[in-house]
């Protein structure tokens, strides 16, 4: 099982909302490669968000992973490998009260 995805960025910053989503499909069935899209926030393009975007990344990664192998609990398996960097945060709006912290230094 491949994963062949690609990485997009909003044009626009959607302050509140999910900084990350995916779209993902799998044509040939469960346990085969699978194709699809992830969709970022264009706040995760600056470098002093590099560490944010690669935990957040690895989690949508690891959710897909889980459902390609046909299983269901994909966000729970994934939400157990996080980095302590992310599960501090605590969920949207920890995120972005995280980057104006950031914006703020």
């Amino acid at each position: 099982m491949k994963l062949h995805i690609k990485q997009r960025y909003y044009k626009q910053s959607r302050v509140g909302r999910e900084p990350i989503r995916f779209s993902v499909r799998q044509p040939r069935g469960v346990g085969t490669d699978i194709y699809g899209e992830v969709w970022l926030d264009p706040v995760l393009r600056k470098k002093q968000n590099a560490d944010l975007k690669r935990a957040l990344l690895k989690h949508e990664v690891d959710e897909i992973k889980v459902w390609g192998k046909g299983g269901s609990k994909g966000h729970t398996k994934a939400r157990s490998k996080e980095s302590k960097l992310i599960r501090t945060i605590g969920g949207v709006s920890g995120f972005w009260r995280e980057i104006k912290r950031r914006e703020r230094r």
